[in-house]
Formats: C-alpha cells, structure tokens, sequence
C-alpha cells in the first residue's frame, strides 16, 4: 500500500440472510494491483438491496455476506499501478457488481453492465460493500467528486446514471410526455434527468402521497397521479387528451402486474421501458402492444454510450445544479442501526422513506 495505512480491523453489516444484519469487526481489506482501499462515509440502501432481505431472492454469496453498492468516501490507500488518486481524496463508487471482463464482445463495446461474468474478479464473484467503513474497489470504478457534490448526495448518482442509461436506450423527444411509474429513488431521479433532458411534461404515478408531493417540488415531475385516487391509466388518458404518454417507464418491479399498466398508458407508437426488477411473472396482452405498434425495452443498470461513463454523466449532471439530490435523501442511520435503516426502506409507507442512507 503507497501510504495512509488503516486500522487493522473495521466495522461492517454482515448480512446471513433475510432480515438477519449484524455489525461485526473484521479485517481490513488490502488493495492489491490495480484497487483501491476507500473509507467509506455514506452508503445508500437501494430497492435492489431488499430482495434477499424480504426472501424475494437468494444471495449469490455464502452467508456472512457484505453488501451495499450505492457509495461513496476517501482514497485511504492505492494497489500497484494505481494512478490518477491520491490519499485523502473524495471519490464516488460505480458498483463493483457491474465490473466485466473486459474482453468479450460486450466489454469491447462498452456494455460491460452485460457481460457474461459481470461482477467476477480474477476468477470470483465481486461486490462493493458499501455498508462498512472499508472498502477495496477497481480503480477504474473510482470517481472524483467535484467540491460541490457531498458523499451523501453522491450515494444517489447510481440512481441517477441508471436514468442516464434509460434515456440513453429510448431517447426523448421535446414534445414528449414522459409517465414514470415509481415514486422511489429510482423514479424521481429520473423525472429529474428527464426534464433535463428536455421532456416536454412528466408525470408522476404512485401510491403514496409524501413522494408526489416531493416529485414536484424537487423538479421531478409536472404533474402527479396518485393511484388511490382511482385508475391511473384513465388519469393519464385525460391528461393526454385521451392519447396517452409518448413514453412509459417502469420504475417498480417486484410481484406487481405493472407491465400491462405500463403498456396501456402508452400511446399508438409510444415506448414503454422497464427498468424494474421483477419478482414475478408479468402478464401481459400481446394484441395490446401489436395494435399500438409499441416499443418495448428493457433496461439493465449503467455503463457507457457512446465511450462516454454514464456514472460520469451523473456526476457532471449534480455538479451542475440541474438536479436536486438532497430532496430525495429522507432518512440517516449509523451503521450499528443497520437493521433499522433496512427496516425503514422496507416499509416506506409507515416510515416515508425514499433513500435511505447509512454512515460508517
């Protein structure tokens, strides 16, 4: 290591499946070539987080597992080869999850986000593990962050590149209307990219009434459904002059049939795009999407267009002004309140979460 050695051991949430969360102390890990060691200062809990935690989804890992992809700290030491950082330094973490080989056809054209062996690292599986107070991630994944963006605010540029990368596959037009589905972290960040990107008016559609309300006031969205207050198809068919929106995105995932809403909010040659995770099968009516000649897309996290980082993108997009991250950010937690700060995301509407952040 160049310089600036740690402690020798550190707190971290070990995770041993579904709502078991421990804080335990462990060794510090060492960069080796080519890695960084970061001292982690904000973490964000992510809707993809809770999948093993509500026993949507096995782990990947063998229990004790860590986790926690959405952060950001300090160079606290540099491998090998590493250049271009140096101690001290503020930096923002593309999700260690999403390094490929950087071999196959698919690395070669930027989209390492589907590589085949995505988030293996010489030979095992790889993840960040945002929720400790170190941790060693690939170089190259390691962003600066300007003077003006905090570490907080830089736990929601993963949110706000996977926009990047949705309005990068299904590109808006400045006459559109936009219907996002989702008034999670995922869906007022892209009501934020989207206006920035030039969408006409965007409409928000949710089931709780605190996360409109900050939609509209953070630059998220034009306008607002709540779906308590009847079906969100027929509120958005009136808002468009019975058309329907130019585009949809999906923002929700889990056990919902929400692809079938998504599709009949769209008008005759509209795009739907999904970027939810889902947890169960989704029904949908074929004829629906042959009648209006829909285009339908799915979109898998971030990585690069063009030759340009998406995760850059986001960056220089905070940096700007033009989008508000601290609105979104509704609730902190220490890391020995773990278990707390899952429990709150988990239950958004008793505790008004949005994004949830953990602090080492």
């Amino acid at each position: 290591m160049a310089a600036g050695e740690p402690e020798a051991h550190m707190r971290a949430a070990r995770f041993y499946g579904g709502k078991d969360i421990r804080v335990e102390e462990i060794p510090v890990p060492e960069p080796g070539p080519g890695e960084v060691l970061v001292r982690i200062r904000s973490a964000g809990i992510c809707g993809s987080d809770l999948h093993n935690y509500r026993g949507n989804r096995a782990s990947v890992f063998t229990p004790p597992w860590e986790q926690g992809h959405e952060l950001a700290g300090e160079v606290a030491g540099l491998g090998k080869d590493v250049t271009g950082l140096k101690i001290g330094q503020r930096i923002a973490i593309e999700g260690e999850h999403l390094v490929g080989c950087g071999v196959c056809r698919h690395c070669l054209a930027g989209d390492n986000h589907i590589c085949p062996t995505r988030g293996f690292v010489n030979g095992q599986r790889h993840g960040s593990h945002g929720f400790s107070e170190y941790d060693v991630c690939v170089a190259r994944n390691c962003h600066p962050l300007p003077h003006n963006v905090s570490c907080d605010e830089a736990v929601l540029l993963d949110s706000y590149a996977c926009a990047v990368h949705v309005l990068n596959r299904a590109p808006l037009h400045v006459t559109d209307t936009l219907a996002i589905i989702g008034t999670g972290a995922i869906g007022l960040t892209l009501g934020q990219v989207a206006r920035v990107y030039g969408a006409r008016r965007v409409i928000m559609i949710g089931t709780r009434a605190a996360p409109l309300r900050i939609a509209q006031n953070c630059g998220a969205a034009d306008e607002v459904v709540a779906i308590e207050d009847g079906d969100p198809v027929a509120a958005v068919m009136k808002l468009t002059d019975g058309q329907g929106a130019d585009a949809v995105i999906e923002t929700v995932g889990g056990n919902a049939q929400i692809l079938a809403q998504a599709m009949a909010l769209a008008r005759r040659g509209g795009t739907v795009s999904v970027m939810g995770v889902f947890t169960a099968p989704q029904t949908i009516d074929p004829s629906l999407g042959f009648s209006r000649e829909l285009t339908v897309k799915w979109s898998n996290s971030l990585s690069s267009w063009h030759g340009i980082s998406e995760f850059r993108t986001a960056i220089d997009l905070v940096s700007s002004g033009r989008l508000l991250a601290a609105p979104i950010i509704t609730h902190h937690f220490p890391l020995e309140k773990i278990a707390e700060a899952f429990a709150a995301t988990d239950d958004k509407r008793s505790s008004g979460a949005i994004r949830v952040v953990v602090h080492a």
